[in-house]
């Protein structure tokens, strides 16, 4: 029997895997997790499912290449997929076959609300999530100036900030980031510190030596993570550190709404 939910999780990593498939099947959906893309296109051929989350990382095979499978099959190439990156490796959009994903996901962290809320979007079990508590309608929304070069990563977080109440700009470059600033302070500033031409360092100096925007928080979140990085961070006015891989879009936000305060 086809459950009208039926959803396929593949997810190489267990912990967030049998998270992602306990959360689900706590609200009502029939859920099958498996490790392996090759079990995974097995599954998919005779079940059927209506949404496959797939980890863009397998061990056995190539996610690309089970999407471009999928892709080729017509009685399977319509079900839908969230490619998900779960341990913060960069999605491949070139080898992505085109509409062949429903859904791109960067999931910082082992906590799978994003996902579910997009699940029961899918479905229509629910309404899309009001703005988080501490957003107040009635209040100017605070602005946050996003400095970040990643396509993925970029998208998914500017989606979660400004569902969450917050008036967002968002800069691929230092360069584009200071031109930014001359045209607005904002309330805080969120950076990443690998970019094209111009470092987060740089840009941290660059305001650390302004009067008008050295009192303005700066969080970084950013991939380097060892102790000297955070540390030159810091000392260069930098008030959080967050490593992506190990923050969840929740903390993200919680973070930068601490630092509005």
């Amino acid at each position: 029997m086809n459950n009208p939910e039926r959803i396929l999780i593949i997810e190489s990593d267990p912990a967030f895997g049998g998270a992602m498939d306990k959360a689900l099947k706590n609200i009502g959906y029939n859920t099958t997790l498996i490790t392996t893309g090759s079990q995974g296109m097995d599954f998919v051929r005779e079940f059927t499912p209506k949404l496959v989350i797939l980890d863009v990382t397998l061990s056995d095979s190539d996610s690309y290449d089970f999407l471009a499978r999928k892709s080729n099959e017509p009685t399977i190439a319509k079900i839908p997929v969230f490619l998900i990156s779960s341990q913060g490796v960069p999605i491949n959009m070139r080898k992505v076959p085109p509409g062949s994903v429903a859904e791109f996901m960067m999931a910082f962290h082992s906590n799978p609300d994003d996902i579910i809320d997009k699940v029961n979007r899918l479905f229509g079990r629910e309404a899309v999530s009001a703005p988080s508590a501490g957003a107040n309608s009635s209040s100017p929304k605070k602005k946050v100036l996003w400095v970040e070069d990643d396509k993925l990563i970029g998208t998914i977080l500017a989606k979660k900030l400004v569902s969450s109440g917050f008036d967002l700009f968002h800069s691929k470059t230092g360069e584009e980031a200071l031109e930014s600033l001359k045209q607005a302070i904002p309330d805080v500033i969120v950076l990443d510190l690998l970019l094209p031409g111009m470092s987060g360092f740089d840009i941290l100096t660059h305001i650390n030596a302004d009067p008008g925007l050295k009192n303005v928080p700066v969080m970084i979140l950013s991939n380097l993570s060892k102790p000297s990085d955070i540390e030159r961070a810091k000392t260069l006015g930098a008030k959080r550190f967050l490593i992506k891989a190990a923050s969840s879009l929740e903390d993200i936000v919680r973070e930068v709404r601490a630092l509005c305060q």
